[in-house]
């Protein structure tokens, strides 16, 4: 009798021991999959690798530090640089604002001046909308590295220690609204337009999953088309609610030129699209005897490469935000590797 009470002591303090998910809004499937991925002790030593923006965070980080900037005119003092440096060719047209990349940046940065020497809501009005809608037609011309480069070399001019600052200020500003939404901005005159988005959220479910995963001794790393810099921001601090070590995080990393500009490190594979993979292989699966992730987390089509590489993969988690192309098809397979979740931003 004995033995067997010792027995049952055992057994529930084990099962105490063992992290169990929390289902919040987890869907049904997706929250079961994730469960048993956690209570297998078969993958304790491996590694899940996460994307940042819409998917550990919801919205973009760099966005929002943008949207940050323009609504506190935080831009730094180098308008020879400021709006068009990482921008390979700037004498073409860009299609729908009917006016070359120089002649926008220029403009803006008049605009910018201006506005720091006098406030005026119908040039302020201006800025922003023409401030998005060139955002928008240079992701529409240039391929996808180079918007990649061009959103954060807008904060050409600052020190390291200011850009910090800056970065540290709008995550937190952002993360205490507890929200996020649309918002439309329009030119007075109705010529340019954009639609941003505001508010960044840590859910609860994202947070209790990498917690849950270190707990069962599965490594969450982080590995997103962001800054550096700036992802270690909001995944380092302990006060955002995830607390992981740099080490763990992965993002874009720029040089200095000698003109003043940034320009991508090209000894290292900057993750995106491809380059997550990249990045994965030559970092992080060494770290764990060469083999893949057991879970993978994206949601757009710069994460399919990481979501299709590993055959060890027992779990890819796609945040479903309605997109169309091949992140699409992998959310609505439903193969028994594939899980989709959405989140309601009530």
């Amino acid at each position: 009798m004995k033995k067997i009470l010792v027995f049952i002591v055992t057994a529930l303090a084990l099962c105490a021991c063992q992290p169990s998910l929390e289902q919040n809004r987890w869907e049904s499937d997706t929250y079961h999959a994730l469960s048993a991925l956690i209570a297998d002790p078969q993958n304790k030593g491996a590694y899940a690798v996460f994307d940042c923006d819409y998917t550990t965070v919801v919205n973009d980080i760099s966005h929002s530090l943008i949207t940050y900037m323009i609504e506190n005119l935080r831009f730094a003092t180098a308008p020879e640089h400021m709006f068009l440096a990482g921008l390979p060719e700037v004498d073409v047209p860009l299609e729908g604002i009917g006016m070359t990349a120089r002649e926008m940046g220029e403009t803006l940065a008049r605009e910018y001046a201006e506005l720091k020497t006098e406030w005026k809501d119908s040039l302020y009005q201006d800025f922003r909308a023409r401030f998005v809608a060139f955002q928008d037609a240079i992701g529409d011309y240039y391929d996808y590295g180079t918007l990649c480069l061009w959103e954060p070399s807008i904060a050409v001019g600052f020190s390291p220690e200011e850009l910090q600052a800056l970065g540290r200020e709008s995550l937190s500003y952002w993360l205490s609204q507890g929200r996020s939404w649309l918002e439309e901005w329009k030119s007075p005159d109705g010529r340019f337009s954009g639609t941003v988005r505001k508010g960044l959220i840590l859910t609860t479910e994202m947070k209790d999953l990498y917690r849950k995963l270190s707990q069962a001794g599965i490594t969450p790393y982080v590995c997103s088309a962001s800054p550096e810099w700036l992802v270690e921001l909001l995944c380092c601090d302990k006060a955002f609610g995830l607390g992981l070590p740099a080490e763990r995080v992965y993002g874009l990393r720029f040089i200095d030129r000698e003109d003043g500009t940034w320009g991508y490190d090209e000894t290292y594979p900057q993750p995106y699209k491809e380059g997550k993979v990249a990045c994965i292989n030559k970092f992080i699966a060494p770290l764990h005897g060469q083999r893949g992730p057991v879970l993978v987390a994206g949601d757009s089509n710069g994460d399919v490469a990481m979501l299709t590489a590993y055959p060890e993969m027992k779990v890819g988690l796609i945040i479903d935000w309605n997109r169309t192309g091949e992140i699409a098809a992998l959310a609505a397979r439903h193969d028994g590797r594939y899980f989709s979740q959405k989140f309601e931003l009530n």
